[in-house]
């Protein structure tokens, strides 16, 4: 064997000996930690006992919706941060469209606020809020800062009512409802779990009379929609007190 070949095999040992080595410490002692930004859990699902009115809260578009605390493993999308964007503004052209169609525009409206109802605080300390839409189509959390029972970041508290005057026609008399008109537990979509009580129709399925006779109590403005809701009180216990749209109340003279 001459030098030449003796040379050559040097080498190629010497190569084989420098992959085996650097394979080794590849697959057993790697040469840095990867670090990833999951966050865990610290404080469970703890609901919120607090009156609900007082958990309405408003997205302010800074934050998406997930099925988990956004940070943790495995949460998934529930609403982008662009549509979270559409349910937070509501503008006076919105209003005018409301006024004009009776209907808003997709994504708008008392029924894109939230109800608050429960919370999980992950181990930064942040504070990812359970929230559901009014009308019960989104639900999930969302990022509300770092102070249980303080709404911030992906949510603000809302004023879903504003309080306004009962007219002189109405106050202390006797009043109507004219077709079609439903009774309400709540001005609609201003808190959660809103249904309707009763309604008149001219159809057969109308469950309030045609001359049931009520009393107004109470009145309120939609904040977003800006229409007003008056409160009756009904004069039958057959017949169920509620909220009514002021466009169905008549004088009770004038539905005889």
């Amino acid at each position: 064997m001459n030098k030449w070949t003796k040379l050559f095999m040097v080498s190629v040992l010497a190569v084989a000996s420098l992959l085996t080595i650097t394979s080794c410490n590849t697959s057993n002692k790697p040469n840095k930690t990867v670090k990833t930004n999951t966050a865990t859990i610290k404080v469970g699902y703890t609901p919120l006992k607090t009156a609900g009115s007082t958990r309405n809260v408003v997205a302010t578009g800074k934050y998406a919706l997930y099925t988990k605390p956004g940070t943790v493993k495995g949460a998934k999308l529930v609403v982008s941060k662009s549509k979270m964007a559409k349910f937070a503004s509501y503008t006076h052209a919105d209003a005018d469209y409301y006024y004009g169609s009776l209907r808003n525009h997709a994504y708008k409206g008392s029924t894109y606020y939230f109800r608050a109802y429960g919370y999980k605080v992950t181990h930064t300390g942040s504070v990812y809020y359970r929230v559901v839409t009014m009308n019960g189509k989104y639900r999930g959390y969302v990022y509300g800062g770092k102070k249980v029972g303080s709404f911030a970041g992906g949510v603000k508290k809302a004023m879903t009512t504003q309080p306004t005057t009962i007219p002189a026609i109405y106050k202390d008399h006797v009043v109507g409802i004219h077709t079609p008109g439903n009774i309400w537990n709540y001005p609609p979509y201003t808190q959660y779990k809103t249904k309707s009580l009763a309604q008149k129709s001219d159809f057969i399925n109308s469950t309030i009379p045609s001359k049931a006779e009520f009393k107004v109590t109470k009145a309120v403005k939609r904040t977003r929609e800006q229409d007003t809701y008056y409160y009756l009180k009904s004069q039958k216990s057959s017949v169920p007190s509620g909220w009514v749209s002021a466009m169905r109340i008549l004088s009770y003279f004038e539905i005889q």
